[in-house]
């Protein structure tokens, strides 16, 4: 049985950057490892709130963020999306489309996320505020640390979602380090 484990930031900063632009659709993607068990998706990376469309921009995006995972042991297992409109929960095709190219350069592995934009009420009631989405999981997906839901709603609280950064600020503002969110204090 294969199984996906979550971690808390893989967790946090799809929905912190979904927070930081409630008007915008944004996406970015997963990192993490491959094991026998499934994956591992330990953090993400934000790459856009303007350009979320297959673009030239996007192929950058995922080339530096390739090179910034293999420094750090780990590799693109997935990716998330956020709508702009918050009863629109459906997964557009250049997500799919992404998640395919992703799955066949990971052995035959990938998740997607869709943030579900009432996270906040979500989250107050210690449910997900993520799906994943058919036909990118795992049997079964979990959470790494038991808190997540209440770690998160403390970076809420302490408006952490200023403190992420995704690549379309980057470009507009090179001495803001996108790939830094990836590693944001919790």
């Amino acid at each position: 049985m294969s199984n996906t484990k979550v971690d808390v930031h893989a967790y946090a900063v799809p929905l912190l950057h979904a927070a930081k632009y409630p008007s915008s659709a944004v996406c970015g993607v997963l990192l993490g490892t491959n094991t026998t068990d499934g994956l591992q998706v330990e953090t993400a990376v934000p790459f856009f709130h303007h350009w979320t469309t297959l673009t030239p921009m996007l192929e950058v995006a995922l080339k530096q963020t390739e090179i910034y995972a293999k420094k750090n042991n780990l590799v693109i297992v997935g990716c998330y999306y956020s709508n702009a409109r918050t009863e629109d929960n459906v997964l557009p095709d250049r997500a799919i489309k992404l998640a395919e190219t992703i799955k066949k350069n990971n052995g035959d592995k990938a998740i997607i996320f869709l943030v579900n934009n009432k996270q906040f009420s979500k989250l107050e009631q210690d449910e997900s505020a993520i799906t994943v989405k058919e036909p990118f999981n795992s049997e079964e997906v979990s959470l790494i640390q038991k808190d997540t839901y209440s770690k998160v709603r403390g970076l809420f609280s302490s408006s952490a979602y200023n403190r992420v950064y995704d690549f379309d600020e980057h470009v507009e503002n090179v001495s803001l380090d996108w790939l830094s969110s990836s590693k944001l204090a919790l």
